[in-house]
Formats: C-alpha cells, sequence, structure tokens
C-alpha cells in the first residue's frame, strides 16, 4: 500500500505544479516575470523533475499492492482492447506533434476543426489517455492502477484546463469546443464532425503505427509484461 500512495503523491507533484503554474491567476505574472519561453522552460524543468522519478519509482515497484483484477475484461478481449487502444494513442500522439492544433499552447488563429481535430480536439493528451486505460484493462494491481491511472486522469484534467485558457483567450474558440470531442471519434459518432479521411497526414498515421509496432516488439525486454498480440 505504502507503493501506491508514494506514486500518488508524485502524480499530485506533477499534475498539482502543472495546474498551478497555469491557473489564470498565475500564468500571466509568470510569464511576465520570466518571457514566454522562460516559462516554458522552468514549466519544463518542473515537469521533467516530477515525472522521471514518478516513472522510475513504478519501475522498482510495479505490480506491487492489493490485486484488485488480473485483466479488467475477459483475457482475450482485454487483451485485443489493449492493442487496439495502444495503436491509437501512438497514432494520434504522432499525429498531434505533426500538426499545430487550436488546442496547443502555441495556437494563436481562429481554431477551426481540420484533419485529426475531427477526431480529438486534443490528440496528445488523449493518446495518453488512451494509453492509460489500456494498461489499467491489463494491470491489476493497486500500484498499476495509480500509476496508468493517472495518465488517464491527469490527461483529461489537462485538456479540461487547457480548455477553459483558450476559451479565455482564443476568440472563436468556444464554437470549436462544443463541435469537436476529446474522446476519440466522440464527435464523428455524434454526427458533430465527418471522418476527415482526406484530410488525415498519413505520413504520420504509418509514423505512429510502424513506432507502435517496434515498442511491442521489445516491450517485455524494456518494460516486462508479455507481447501482446492481436
Amino acid at each position: 500500500m505504502k507503493e501506491s500512495f508514494i506514486l500518488l503523491l508524485w502524480w499530485v507533484l506533477f499534475g498539482g505544479s502543472h495546474m498551478l503554474m497555469s491557473a489564470p491567476g498565475w500564468r500571466p505574472k509568470l510569464v511576465a516575470r520570466l518571457g514566454e519561453w522562460g516559462f516554458f522552460g522552468v514549466y519544463s524543468l518542473i515537469a521533467i523533475g516530477t515525472i522521471v522519478p514518478l516513472c522510475m519509482y513504478y519501475g522498482a515497484h510495479k505490480h506491487t499492492g492489493p490485486q484488485l483484477w488480473v485483466t479488467l475484461l475477459p483475457y482475450l478481449i482485454a487483451r485485443d482492447v489493449n492493442v487496439l487502444l495502444m495503436g491509437l494513442a501512438f497514432v494520434l500522439f504522432v499525429s498531434g506533434l505533426a500538426a499545430l492544433t487550436p488546442s496547443s499552447i502555441l495556437a494563436s488563429e481562429a481554431p477551426q476543426a481540420y484533419g485529426i481535430t475531427r477526431i480529438t480536439r486534443h490528440p496528445v493528451f488523449a493518446s495518453f489517455f488512451l494509453f492509460g486505460v489500456a494498461h489499467c484493462l491489463v494491470n491489476g494491481a493497486l500500484s498499476d492502477i495509480v500509476f496508468f491511472g493517472g495518465f488517464a486522469v491527469y490527461s483529461w484534467l489537462g485538456a479540461w484546463r487547457q480548455d477553459q485558457r483558450k476559451t479565455d483567450e482564443l476568440p472563436g474558440y468556444t464554437e470549436f469546443r462544443l463541435s469537436t470531442s476529446f474522446l476519440p471519434f466522440g464527435a464523428i459518432v455524434s454526427q458533430r464532425q465527418p471522418f476527415p479521411l482526406g484530410e488525415l497526414r498519413w505520413g504520420a498515421i504509418i509514423l505512429g503505427v510502424v513506432v507502435f509496432y517496434l515498442v511491442r516488439t521489445f516491450h517485455p525486454d524494456i518494460f516486462g509484461g508479455i507481447l501482446m498480440t492481436l
């Protein structure tokens, strides 16, 4: 149990520092004092200084604490859903890095749904959300749930906070937010957006799939676990 509480503490330090520094009452003051790039530098150093110990501590104490489940769903279903979610997570992550989306920190132009943002307006946050959910499906010890579940919770809260800030700062963002979704394909399923087949960056998608298969292949040697096959 102690290991899970320490992991939770690291998550509070990581997420809390991010939320505090991006809060409306703090961010403008910090930017005024440090400059835009100075703020990003301090923000990044604090992020690295909290997420690295979090991951290292989990690596030394994974699968500890009470075993709440072996797989959250029947094994074959959990295995296949894990692979599908992780494949999508890698595609969203690479696609999000390849595009300056309206929800990103540096975006300043009038927001418009296009390409990957028709699938999710927060592709990078959504990728970490799927990463957390996918791993909780097949890791049921308390330390695993705190670590991987933390990615899902932080990603959701981070996207929500970014939406708040962008709504206040960027004209037209409210309409963009209402017409898109955080959950991948949510706006498409609800018919608020069409499927952007011709708008997607297929090079980024292919790269995401290739990286996913490379990580999946070497996952047992680098991170442990078994090779999850679809």
